[in-house]
């Protein structure tokens, strides 16, 4: 039987991949370019995950397949590609794939990506680094002047982790806490030979400095997880104490097949849905950072393997997105088209993304040394990443124009604003706010288009002075209507449809600037237009496609034949696994397959 695997990394892109085979250090993903055959992809606005993985595996455009964000459409009303393989009898995994789609059963969905304020309800207890110099490590640093992300409230650009817990020091005993699901749990360390002896219940755990400890049950309240604890510091004259501790998920009600579930824990050991310190050159425990993403992206391609052989599903999806927060991190300072490059320090930045891109090709070889010959291979991403250099702040440039009124702290008054953002929708569409269809309407029907022509307007003039020149802010504004040749149409779309040009991203300024230079060096996709490109990033996708039907050494020049885009893969998909696709919008990438495959 047919089957597909889809290992989709967020952010992974073009050029740094290139570059890092070209250096010799990709072994495996080298031997996917040599025996397969490569593309990029074109997103669509805006640039985000969301938006993208959402199009990439439905096969449907945002105007049919995007409600917002964690709001999944009906598989069987858009007749997307889970649909066309619900009704052939097949079965997809989705197995931490962000949960904007559906994977209802009959297909398998295991642990979603939680991309909500709120916490995870697979998660017992959040991870954390605790410390005996909780004080310290927690002073008030001084505050950042601007905050980048989508919505306005978020800080998602800068990738934060997790967070800092106090070590109580009594006797010679060290106690950290763990708190979840309303209970705290209180573990006791004690200095033995080496290390540290980690009392948990009745075992005894061995901390040394650097390693993992070995997985242990914790209980909170009537629930259980499984936790492991690293060594990060130990000085036992001073008392300095610092011990990180993973993220706990639950061993049970992670996915829609209790069954099924149990086996993969069983079988390939806990899961976690994130690691605890931050992927950047600046954090003090980065090397636990990698080894917790490398047991995370195993512990996903082990589950491909198995999934796609042992357990009847034709189509397995992921999303890992250690590479994409190293690009956030570290890809300001390594391109020589950020504000903020210094040749001096690029390669600091640069080996961090190094290593996160080997982790991926250590996982991608684990695929490939365990897929058999009726299983195709692609490694994917919805998009790439580019450096910032401005920030804009969309709610402060229209009340400029009178089309928006704004509180003291920045905040829209939606019942005094002719226009408005929805948070889920990613911020690059702007909404009339028209009477009888918003519940805050004050724009009548009859100004519903000059109130479009002045934003347009607006968005046309929104600009900074560069070294004497012009840069527009704003690469792309299009009306509704106008935007179906880029996707959208349909109830949930905006009226008006946008992007920022290169190097421009969302953002909240406390000085309440509209558009400024950037504070701190960074990378950023969702607002950017989708081609925004330099000599070393690229917000484009990626596609590298291999084994079964795969032709092979192949590569398709965008430059030469056209960008696909993110609906393609899917009609390929569907193609390779031969189901019929007239539903789905995107085409079958036939310069990829093998001609006996697109004969077939």
């Amino acid at each position: 039987m047919k089957k597909v695997i889809v290992f989709g990394v967020d952010g992974l892109t073009m050029p740094l991949l290139r570059r890092f085979v070209d250096e010799g250090i990709l072994p495996n993903i080298a031997a996917m370019f040599k025996a397969g055959a490569s593309a990029e992809l074109l997103p669509f606005i805006s640039a985000w995950g969301d938006v993208n993985w959402v199009s990439f595996l439905s096969g449907q455009c945002p105007g049919t397949a995007w409600i917002g964000q964690t709001m999944p459409p009906d598989n069987h009303k858009t007749h997307n590609l889970l649909s066309l393989l619900e009704k052939a009898g097949r079965r997809t995994a989705l197995v931490h794939f962000p949960e904007s789609v559906s994977g209802k059963a009959p297909h398998f969905e295991f642990a979603p990506f939680w991309g909500r304020s709120e916490a995870s309800p697979y998660e017992l207890c959040s991870s954390a680094i605790h410390t005996t110099r909780y004080d310290e490590r927690t002073a008030k640093k001084q505050g950042k002047k601007q905050k980048l992300g989508w919505p306005p409230t978020s800080a998602l650009a800068y990738h934060n982790k997790g967070s800092w817990r106090p070590i109580v020091t009594t006797e010679g005993e060290y106690r950290l806490k763990l708190e979840g699901s309303g209970a705290v749990l209180t573990l006791t360390a004690r200095p033995d030979a080496d290390g540290l002896a980690l009392q948990v219940d009745k075992e005894t755990v061995v901390l040394r400095i650097g390693q993992w400890s070995q997985w242990v049950p914790l209980r909170l309240g009537d629930k259980i997880g499984m936790g492991r604890f690293w060594l990060a510091q130990y000085d036992r004259e001073l008392g300095d104490v610092e011990i990180i501790q993973s993220q706990v998920m639950h061993l049970e009600g992670l996915s829609n097949d209790p069954a099924l579930e149990k086996d993969l824990i069983n079988q390939l050991g806990p899961f976690i849905s994130k690691w605890t310190a931050k992927v950047a050159p600046a954090e003090d425990y980065r090397t636990s950072a990698y080894q917790e993403g490398e047991y995370q992206s195993f512990w996903l391609a082990d589950s491909a393997v198995k999934l796609t052989r042992d357990y009847n599903i034709s189509l397995w999806a992921t999303v890992h997105r250690l590479v994409d927060e190293s690009h956030h991190n570290c890809l300001g300072q390594y391109d020589p088209a950020s504000p903020f490059y210094n040749s001096e320090q690029a390669d600091i930045y640069g080996n961090v993304m190094r290593e996160c891109y080997r982790i991926l090709d250590r996982t991608i070889g684990r695929i490939m040394a365990g897929m058999d010959d009726d299983t195709t291979l692609f490694l994917a991403s919805d998009h790439g990443a580019v450096p910032n250099s401005y920030m804009c702040d969309i709610y402060r440039y229209l009340e400029k124009w009178g089309l928006v009124e704004l509180r003291s702290d920045g905040s829209v008054i939606l019942e005094k604003s002719k226009v408005f953002l929805k948070d889920e929708r990613g911020g690059l569409e702007i909404y009339v706010n028209l009477e009888g269809r918003d519940s805050t309407g004050i724009v009548s029907r009859q100004y519903y288009e000059p109130v479009r022509d002045l934003v347009l307007h607006a968005l046309g003039n929104w600009h900074v002075k560069e070294n004497g020149t012009i840069r527009n802010a704003v690469a792309v504004a299009l009306k509704k209507e106008d935007a179906m040749g880029i996707g959208y149409w349909g109830p949930h779309a905006g009226d008006i449809i946008f992007a920022y040009d290169t190097g421009f991203v969302w953002g909240v300024s406390a000085s309440g600037e509209d558009v400024c230079s950037i504070e701190i060096p960074g990378a950023n996709h969702g607002p950017q237009k989708p081609t925004a490109e330099t000599n070393v990033s690229s917000n484009y996708g990626v596609l590298l496609a291999y084994g079964s039907g795969i032709r092979c050494g192949y590569y398709h020049d965008k430059t030469v034949q056209g960008s696909y885009r993110m609906v393609d893969p899917a009609a390929t998909i569907a193609h390779l696994l031969g189901l019929k696709h007239a539903s789905l919008d995107g085409v079958v990438m036939n310069d990829l397959l093998t001609e006996d495959e697109v004969a077939r």
